[in-house]
Parts: structure tokens; sequence; C-alpha cells
């Protein structure tokens, strides 16, 4: 039996584009079941506090047109001038805090925190927001709070650190297929299937299949964003 595709996906609560592709990585792990594995890591878009940042009005459309592109991922435009969470690493390491309560309470929270934001316009910086929604979704409050006071900050900057480090990660939404191939944005749900396809066939001539409009590329040249695994 082919091994599962790896999916190492680098991503914040914080990215529009993150919430769209979250969207469709879950239609990806319905479809594929055991034969993919999607591990979600941190990669924080502001990883000091910036207080005071607010809704402009390049933030409302900006949250309009991606938000128009998937239409399964529930943005609402926010009001000009209404706050913003001042950093990202709250939430992100109130997801770490979730996937130490299992793959299904991750997934829920997970899901929760992207809709809190672009569809409820909550702060997810703040901490009794956190623990809102932790108990909304279920999570076990006292072991949240002991992890969120432990070392989930540490598990957040180990990821930062190895995406930009061993991966290269350098935009939001990275995934990276088996620590190789690598898709930068928010990609239609049809590039992950070629790609996964592929990957499970044993990778049939080496050469990685790209879209149709663009040209086919051995693996270890970047297009895709292949890279050398040694």
């Amino acid at each position: 039996m082919t091994a599962p595709v790896r999916l190492d996906v680098f991503s914040d609560y914080l990215c529009p584009w993150c919430y769209n592709a979250a969207v469709r990585l879950r239609e990806i792990q319905q479809a594929y079941g055991d034969r993919v594995r999607v591990h979600w890591r941190t990669f924080p878009l502001i990883p000091d506090e910036q207080p005071d940042r607010r809704v402009t009005q390049k933030t409302r459309d900006g949250w309009q047109r991606i938000g128009a592109e998937e239409p399964r991922a529930c943005f609402a435009p926010p009001e000009v001038d209404a706050p913003l969470p001042s950093s990202s690493i709250p939430a992100l390491t109130a997801a770490k805090c979730a996937e130490q309560q299992g793959e299904a309470a991750f997934e829920r929270f997970h899901a929760r925190l992207f809709a809190a934001l672009f569809h409820d316009h909550l702060d997810i910086a703040r901490p009794d927001v956190l623990r809102t929604l932790a108990r909304e979704t279920g999570l076990d409050l006292a072991r949240f709070e002991a992890d969120y006071a432990g070392e989930a900050y540490e598990a957040v900057l180990r990821d930062c650190a190895e995406g930009a480090a061993w991966f290269g990660v350098s935009g939001l939404p990275t995934v990276i297929l088996n620590e190789k191939l690598s898709l930068v944005g928010a990609v239609p749900v049809e590039r992950y299937r070629l790609l996964i396809d592929w990957i499970l066939a044993g990778e049939p001539g080496g050469v990685i299949p790209l879209a149709p409009e663009t040209e086919r590329t051995p693996v270890g040249q970047s297009a895709v964003g292949a890279r050398e695994t040694g």
C-alpha cells in the first residue's frame, strides 16, 4: 500500500488566503481520507504586537475579493475602522493547544478561529476570546489553559523556524507535499489533486504535472516549487 501523502501547511489565522486554502484542503481530506495526512504548521504574519490595527477600506475590499474566490469560506465585510488583532501569536498558540487534544478537537477549533475573525469579527488575539472559542468547540478548558501557559508558544516558534530555514517559506499559505514540492497561495482544489494523484501513482515519468497552460518540469527544478531532498 502506498504511504499517505504528507501535506505540511504553513498558515496564519490572520491571513484571508489561508482561510480559502483551509476550506479547499478540508475538501481534499474528505475526498482522499487516509491517503493524505495534513499537518497544519504555524507561520505568523504579525509576530510582534502591533497595537491599534484597524480595518481600512483596502482591508474591507480585500476580504470581499478573496471571499468571492471561495464561497464556502464564510467572509463578512468588516466595518471600516473596526479593530483588528494586534498579533498572530495568540491564535497560533491556541491552535497548538487544541492540537494537543486530538485531531477532531483541533479541526473544530481551527475552523472556528478562521470564522471568528473573518465572519464574526472577533479579536482572536485576546485570551478571553480564545478561551470562549475553546469552550464553544468542546475543548478541555483546564488543559487548554495549562498548555497555553506552557510549551505551546515554543511549538509556534519551532514551526516558523523550520518553515523559513528548511522549506524556504516566504509567503502564505504554503503547502509542502512530501517535504519536497511546494504550492504557494490558495490554489484551486484541482491543483492539489493533480500533485497528490501523481505522488500516489508513484511519480510516473519523474516529471511534475503542472496546470495545462504551464510547462512540465523535471523533479528537483523549480516551477511548482520543487526542492532537492538529498
